[in-house]
């Protein structure tokens, strides 16, 4: 069955996807306790795998079927310690038969992020951690040992999935949503952008009333104006050669907010404000984090609190996963720096090294 993409623009349905993603998710309904919100929706994305969910499971469809499409052997991604994006990859790149390879910045430490970094241990993911968010450097090292090892390049994905083949699976999820409902507002987080993007260009694509409400939850550095724009012209370029159907929507004509007053002091580091938006999250039965949906949720929460939600149709869009983490690994698994950063998180927050 064609997905929302193909079906209203066929010639993408050339493109090979690996199977990874079940769609289309659900739309729930929830109740808008003592907020004032006209109508208040998830989109459950947690669900968008049973093995490993959440927003990274949509780009890696398409990421990972051209991987295998061309006979690659393996896959290297970016991300921080605690990356739900590095791990998804390495999930699904391992169901799929590639080996995972994560170079992965430093994070302050949190229990999440140790739970991550001992699934990839778990996982037997190829770990090279470096310091700060460039991994440019790393990955060309990387890229060459592999292209030596398996006489063809493993096939590098961007941080996050954000580039114009990732940002692909979210404007199919805009179509997708078009299908359930139109609202007049999404609210999503904005990481790499490539979610929020997608997004909006989908939408804009439909002639959708809807906006994108996209609180930065990474460095100016990485999610700002200037990144939307390239990575809307970009996914365009690639819709057009694919179906020349495809709307020319420029960057100008998105519906999309980014919001930069829910990022400090930094990325993965809560706060008391990001915390009572994940314990608020909880009492409608969404169980979210501090460093994406926490955020996502607390800018859904504060437009409502300043009116400018009271008769709107909100959709929350839940880019977490829900599903357990892969089984930790042993911590001797790991490189020296990341079995230190799992004890400093030992340390703080408790629990026990494999």
């Amino acid at each position: 069955m064609a997905g929302a993409l193909a079906a209203r623009y066929p010639g993408t349905a050339a493109l090979p996807r690996a199977g990874v993603a079940r769609l289309p998710t659900r739309v729930e309904k929830l109740p808008a306790r003592g907020l004032a919100v006209g109508s208040l929706s998830v989109k459950r994305d947690d669900l968008t795998s049973p093995v490993y969910g959440g927003n990274k499971v949509r780009k890696l469809d398409f990421f990972l079927g051209e991987a295998l499409a061309e006979k690659r052997r393996a896959v290297v991604t970016f991300g921080a310690y605690g990356s739900n994006h590095a791990l998804a990859t390495a999930v699904h790149a391992r169901a799929v038969g590639l080996e995972p390879h994560a170079i992965l910045s430093r994070q302050a430490p949190t229990a999440y992020a140790r739970a991550t970094v001992l699934a990839h241990a778990g996982l037997g993911t190829r770990v090279h951690p470096i310091e700060g968010w460039d991994g440019g450097s790393a990955s060309q090292g990387v890229v060459h040992e592999l292209t030596s090892r398996d006489g063809v390049a493993p096939l590098v994905i961007p941080m996050g999935g954000s580039s114009a083949l990732g940002v692909l699976g979210f404007v199919e999820a805009a179509l997708e949503l078009l299908e359930q409902r139109e609202p007049e507002f999404v609210y999503a987080a904005g990481g790499t952008l490539g979610t929020v993007v997608g997004l909006a260009v989908g939408f804009a694509s439909a002639h959708a009333r809807t906006r994108v409400v996209a609180p930065r939850v990474t460095p100016a550095t990485v999610a700002n104006d200037a990144v939307a724009a390239g990575l809307t012209r970009e996914t365009v370029v690639l819709l057009r050669e694919l179906d020349p159907s495809f709307p020319e929507v420029a960057p100008d004509g998105l519906r999309l907010e980014l919001r930069h007053e829910f990022f400090e002091p930094g990325y993965a580091i809560p706060t008391p404000r990001i915390e009572a938006a994940v314990a608020s999250a909880a009492d409608l039965g969404l169980r979210l984090e501090t460093t994406y949906t926490g955020k996502a949720f607390a800018a859904l929460l504060a437009d409502a609190a300043e009116g400018r939600l009271a008769r709107a149709d909100v959709v929350f869009w839940d880019t977490y996963n829900s599903a357990p983490l892969p089984a930790p690994g042993p911590t001797e698994a790991l490189p020296p720096v990341l079995r230190e950063y799992v004890f400093e998180c030992e340390r703080l927050f408790g629990g026990a090294s494999h």
